[in-house]
């Protein structure tokens, strides 16, 4: 069975997603009444608490500012008076909301003892605390009670102070909340009318200081120009600095000469070196020096050249008349030792002359270095000279800089003096509020039923996200990592039977739902073998009473319509395939094959209505695994292989025992079955665990007894297997074949 997958087609989107929302709507409908009775208990507590709620009423007052900065010397200031800055104007909000202004106003509208701003008053605890005040004194007389006591009700204040300024504005909202409306604009008229008596009288006082202050100020800032003027002329004097620029260009120009006559000699002297270096590496004697282009430049080298060469054809021509004792030979090659001591001479003379020329340039580089450092010395003496010099430059300048902005302070000050302008002005008085603004009892009982409904909503998908059983495709392909490769529904009754399945449900007629799951499985199987080994499958579960052995047998029985098929009981120990085909016992089976005590035909049953061949477990065994372990068991399936298309194991469970890991060595892949909505998911992940460790392959999962229902949680998964359903109960086996062919060359070529 295939999921449906998103792509980019804009339908298989929104059909994916409809499935999405149908499932967690499936999922609240199963506890409805839950959801319901939770966020409607929830919304009646809220409603409850939030009757008991005291109403809170704001007063607003509004405040301009009026210019604190303006200088009435400058017409820009007068003509820009209502602009502000908005660091101006956030450092006044920032004020309005101090400790300090509101405890004035505290005090002034005596708010310590008002009941509203002190809660202790109201305290059960109150009498309790008069009768300790008989023994420890009057409370009220301890300065650092009262103190305490103006701190919380501060705070409290504070905390009901809202300061609002309007942007692109000289105005600043000051809102007060309070129980009572009077009690709020009263508060907001009194902070508005405090802080302009506070701050004129800080601008008064201020003014009279900063006065006295530039005062004093330009006094200092005068003896300070006139004594940073001296010191620069006695620096300028006694470093004799009068053109400061002239002495610094010739101290750079000799600086520049220097090292240009330095630069020119280290160019001579590496030029030299180059030659020096193979002179030096080269014996007086080597007739490689001759070859070196300062050789072979040189005329007396040349001629000599010549001469050797003379004297060599010379032998040459001789050694082909006379032997090498003859008198003329021995001339001939006088003549040319004679020749080539001559040049071995020369070349000495003129390798002594290239390191006398080396050694020459390099003292001539050490000396001019020396003059450099001299000249660098000198330059960096002046440009010394010059940073003291504009150091105190620049402090005669900042000095004189500075006393004439004070002197221009000074001056403003004494022209404006008889001018006052109050900071700020109260352009509109707080009223008493008609109407409270807190709390919103229906937005908080709304608000409280929606998020009451989303925690109710979410802790029932919580809830079912918590079940340990396996339900749908994700949880076997996210939790599990395996491939869901098919889906047995649940069969309640069939053909008479009271309960569970019949051994031949699968060709019941009124069974077609199962029966299509169990030919859905068979596909999956049989295109998940495709260019593998694929003959040997193992059916195993995590624990008994899952179905396995029902799966195996649907399975062989599905299969067997195709394929040649041979079904083994591999549980030795409770065995039951061989009560399920009505096989008489004793019957030879699969240990009398592995040991050896029955023939392949004594051991095989065959299924006349199916098809099938059915080895039963065979006598029971004192110790099954020694027999499993065996290398006989593996030879025997692999000859059952050899006979077979197909051959289907039923083995243990996997968490019970350790047969079902024996028998997967064996196994070329496995089958796990898992019970729908009942087996832990953690309990299935052991198991496949222990597969995995021992390496079996295991082909995918099967999820049995499957509820399939229309209002199951997971129906629409699980939907179409009753397509088709009009027609013939059983098809033809040899239309089943073809059929399955043709899955596999579509298999194939995909």
């Amino acid at each position: 069975m295939n999921r449906l997958k998103t792509s980019d087609n804009d339908g298989d989107v929104f059909e994916d997603q409809a499935l999405d929302f149908r499932k967690y709507w499936q999922m609240i409908s199963m506890r409805i009444w839950m959801v319901l009775g939770l966020t409607v208990a929830i919304t009646a507590v809220v409603a409850l608490v939030v009757a008991e709620m005291p109403s809170r009423y704001q007063a607003t007052a509004t405040l301009m500012f009026e210019g604190d900065k303006a200088n009435l010397v400058s017409v820009k200031d007068l003509y820009d008076l209502g602009t502000q800055r908005g660091d101006y104007m956030r450092t006044q909000a920032a004020l309005l909301q101090s400790r300090d202004l509101a405890t004035r106003v505290i005090k002034r509208l005596n708010l310590v003892d008002n009941p509203e701003f002190n809660p202790e008053e109201n305290e059960a605890g109150f009498g309790l605390r008069n009768i300790l005040n008989l023994f420890s004194g009057d409370e009220s007389s301890n300065p650092g009670v009262e103190r305490s006591k103006l701190e919380k009700v501060t705070s409290i204040f504070l905390k009901r102070l809202t300061i609002t300024p309007k942007p692109n504005t000289n105005l600043v909202d000051l809102t007060f909340e309070s129980k009572s409306p009077v009690l709020a604009a009263t508060v907001a008229n009194a902070m508005v009318a405090e802080y302009i008596k506070n701050r004129s009288d800080i601008k008064a006082e201020f003014t009279s200081r900063a006065t006295s202050w530039l005062n004093e100020r330009l006094q200092t800032l005068r003896a300070k120009l006139e004594q940073s003027e001296v010191k620069l002329h006695d620096f300028r004097e006694a470093n004799d600095l009068l053109d400061v620029s002239g002495v610094r260009s010739l101290a750079e120009q000799d600086l520049n000469a220097t090292t240009a006559q330095l630069q020119d000699l280290r160019r001579e002297k590496k030029q030299a070196y180059s030659v020096y270096k193979q002179v030096r590496d080269l014996s007086a004697h080597d007739p490689k020096l001759a070859n070196l282009p300062e050789f072979l430049s040189n005329p007396a080298i040349q001629e000599i050249k010549r001469s050797e060469a003379v004297a060599s054809r010379k032998v040459a021509e001789l050694s082909r008349r006379y032997g090498p004792k003859h008198p003329k030979m021995v001339d001939a090659k006088k003549e040319l030792a004679l020749v080539r001591e001559q040049l071995f001479t020369e070349i000495g003379n003129l390798s002594e002359a290239i390191v006398s020329r080396y050694e020459t340039a390099a003292a001539r580089v050490s000396a001019q270095e020396q003059e450099v450092e001299r000249a660098k010395q000198k330059y960096q003496d002046v440009s010394r000279k010059e940073v003291r010099y504009d150091e105190l430059k620049r402090e005669a300048e900042v000095n004189q800089q500075l006393f004439n902005a004070f002197l221009t302070r000074v001056n403003e000050a004494k022209e404006v003096s008889g001018f006052n302008m109050a900071p700020a002005v109260l352009a509109n008085a707080a009223v008493a509020p008609e109407k409270p603004v807190k709390p919103q009892k229906a937005l908080i009982v709304a608000a409280a039923f929606t998020l009451a409904l989303m925690f109710s909503v979410a802790l029932a998908i919580m809830l079912d996200s918590l079940h340990v059983g396996l339900r749908s495709i994700d949880d076997v392909e996210v939790f599990l990592g395996q491939n869901l490769i098919g889906l047995i529904p649940a069969v309640k009754a069939a053909r008479g039977e009271e309960e569970g399945l019949s051994l031949h449900t699968f060709y019941d007629p009124d069974q077609h739902t199962f029966a299509e799951s169990v030919r859905t499985l068979r596909t999956g199987v049989v295109l998940s073998s495709l260019g593998e080994s694929g003959k040997v499958i193992a059916l195993t579960s995590s624990a008994a009473g899952e179905g396995k052995t029902s799966v195996a047998e649907s399975l062989a029985f599905a299969l067997g319509q195709v394929e040649k098929v041979l079904l083994i009981d591999g549980d030795l120990r409770k065995p039951v395939i061989a009560a399920d085909f009505d096989i008489e016992l004793p019957h030879a089976g699969l240990t009398n094959l592995i040991a050896d005590t029955a023939t392949l035909e004594e051991c095989i049953h065959h299924d006349s209505k199916s098809g099938i061949d059915v080895i039963p477990a065979g006598d029971m065994h004192p110790d099954p695994q020694k027999l499993l372990i065996s290398p006989d068991f593996d030879k025997t399936i692999k000859m059952l292989a050899e006979r077979y298309d197909r051959v289907i194991i039923d083995t243990p469970p996997a968490q019970a025992i350790s047969d079902a890991l024996l028998i997967s060595r064996s196994s070329d892949s496995i089958l796990y079955v898992v019970q729908y909505d009942v087996t832990n998911k953690r309990l299935v992940n052991k198991g496949l665990s222990r597969l995995r460790q021992v390496g079996a392959t295991i082909c995918g999962v099967v999820l049995n007894q499957v509820d399939a229902g229309k209002k199951s949680l997971y129906a629409d998964e699980y939907a179409g297997y009753e397509y088709g359903r009009d027609r013939a109960p059983e098809r033809d086996p040899d239309a089943e074949l073809a059929d399955t062919e043709q899955e596999k060359d579509s298999a194939e070529v995909v």
